[in-house]
């Protein structure tokens, strides 16, 4: 691709105008009317795909001649370099842009007249796996990998893509949004990867969105010699971003360089053993929990040990748990750039009961003064006997203080105000997942993009997201929320295997909204 000195070239002999004889004999002509058709405001372009656009320049001469660029810049680079697509008045184009949000720019000049106008239009740039939901999912003792969007399918993609599955059951799907990746073969440095961080037991994997083509394994994510592989979580914040393997957490923070050339170094010191179950929004610290001591406890950028909480004349319950650990955790979203409350379900060793940990995750914001406190405001006792009591999978309603569990084939939840359980059900009164299908994972998954510069840009998910399986096969159902029901007819899709994680993709997703 040019850049936009191309154009300018092009426009140089404009101002190069030669001297001559004012003779005072001067002819007066009205300005040429020209518009343009055929420019849509708003473009989506595969990667790798033609883009055709075929502009109609209505002149009132028909006998003008004109001058012609297609340029574009991306709006998520400061800098906004121009990339030349064409110079000539229809595009047609093979996409090889990151995948991205772009401003397409036409420019036209009239030879006559020199003067240059100029249409804008929105560009998208994606990939046929850049936008819908993923499936990571147990099937025979492997890892993989499937993908779904309005009625498109593509499952076992590492399978397809790689040659084969993920050796042991999975562990993580998580996201990177920046990754920096050498590409040997070419000799050549590629930013701007945006990736999925997938574990298994045995293995991990970095796999471009885009293409599905492995950019890291377990060892090249490590500047020294890398730990015994033990695979947990991974996590991705706008501060801090963690791997926690075999219980310890090993972290790195964009703001000392991209992923990829900065790498992971050391475990965060201390005598810790940390759960894998965890919670976090994209903005602030996570919520963790370590087994060894049974305290709760968080990682913070530049601090290289793991921090924990402490008391103060606002904290009203213990600090340590040690006969306790989590079995899910989950928050209510209040705002992207506030902590909200968070729920733990956690589990007696000693005799299996449940309790239910209420937060107030204000203590998980270092600009307030809760931070780092204890802001355990509850602990409310799972009834024995109860369908809570026996749920085999959780969820968190993000938007209402309602946690989901599944028992069998019933979907329920507990109402988190008023201490109760009720099941859920379609807004037509049918139960929400048909007679005997087994529940195996929920999770409520809300993407909210909207392009402050370009409010017609937009982006918005909201679905409760339900798996069901036998073990050999699955159902996903994707339901839209009314309330404590959910809509009748959600989207189905089905694959082979047992889910364990889901989430939605899109060309717009930064690391802010990804939440765990």
């Amino acid at each position: 691709m040019r850049n936009l000195c191309l154009f300018l070239l092009i426009l140089l002999p404009l101002f190069c105008v030669s001297c001559y004889d004012d003779k005072g004999n001067y002819d007066y002509h009205a300005l040429n009317q020209v518009e343009v058709a055929g420019i849509d405001s708003m473009y989506t372009a595969i990667f790798m795909e033609q883009l055709v656009i075929t502009p109609t320049i209505q002149s009132e001469d028909k006998e003008r001649i004109y001058d012609y660029i297609w340029m574009c810049y991306d709006k998520n680079d400061f800098e906004k370099s121009i990339d030349t697509l064409s110079l000539e008045k229809d595009l047609n184009y093979t996409v090889s842009l990151p995948l991205s949000s772009y401003q397409l720019i036409f420019a036209y000049r009239d030879r006559e007249t020199e003067i240059t106008k100029y249409v804008y239009s929105n560009l998208s740039v994606e990939s046929q796996n850049s936008r819908g939901w993923y499936v990571l999912k147990e099937k025979a003792g492997t890892t993989d990998i499937d993908f779904f969007w309005q009625g498109k399918e593509n499952t076992d993609l590492l399978s397809q893509v790689q040659g084969k599955a993920m050796e042991g059951k999975p562990r993580s799907l998580g996201y990177i949004e920046n990754y920096t990746w050498t590409n040997e073969e070419e000799n050549k440095i590629e930013t701007g990867n945006k990736c999925f961080f997938l574990a298994s037991e045995r293995e991990v994997s970095l796999i471009r969105i885009s293409d599905m083509k492995q950019m890291s394994d377990f060892s090249s994510l490590f500047f020294e010699n890398a730990p015994v592989i033990a695979p947990q979580k991974w996590y991705e914040g706008s501060e801090e971003s963690g791997f926690i393997n075999g219980g310890k957490l090993y972290t790195y923070s964009s703001y000392d360089g991209e992923f990829g050339l900065n790498k992971l170094s050391y475990p965060k010191d201390g005598d810790y053993n940390l759960s894998s179950i965890f919670t976090k929004n994209g903005t602030m610290c996570p919520l963790l929990f370590d087994l060894n001591s049974g305290q709760f406890c968080t990682s913070e950028r530049n601090v290289s040990s793991i921090s924990y909480f402490e008391n103060d004349g606002m904290s009203t319950y213990p600090l340590a748990y040690p006969d306790m650990e989590p079995v899910y955790a989950g928050f209510l979203d209040e705002g992207m750039w506030v902590g909200g409350k968070g729920y733990v379900v956690m589990r007696d060793k000693r005799d299996d009961s449940r309790s239910i940990f209420y937060f107030d995750l204000a203590c998980m914001v270092n600009f307030e003064d809760a931070y780092l406190k204890n802001r355990i405001t509850d602990i409310q006792a799972v009834e024995a006997g109860s369908k809570l009591a026996e749920a085999t999978c959780f969820g968190m309603h993000r938007k209402d203080q309602m946690l989901y569990f599944g028992v069998h084939d019933k979907l329920c939840y507990y109402d988190l105000v008023n201490k109760r359980e009720l099941e859920v059900v379609r807004d037509n009164g049918a139960s929400a997942i048909p007679s005997g299908e087994n529940i195996v994972l929920i999770k409520h998954l809300i993407f909210d993009y909207t392009d402050y510069m370009d409010p017609t840009i937009s982006d918005k998910v909201n679905k409760l997201a339900v798996a069901t399986s036998d073990g050999n096969t699955y159902k996903l159902y994707l339901f839209e929320i009314s309330a404590n029901k959910l809509k009748d007819k959600p989207e189905v899709y089905s694959g082979t295997g047992i889910p364990s994680e889901i989430m939605y993709m899109s060309p717009y997703m930064k690391n802010v909204y990804i939440c765990y």
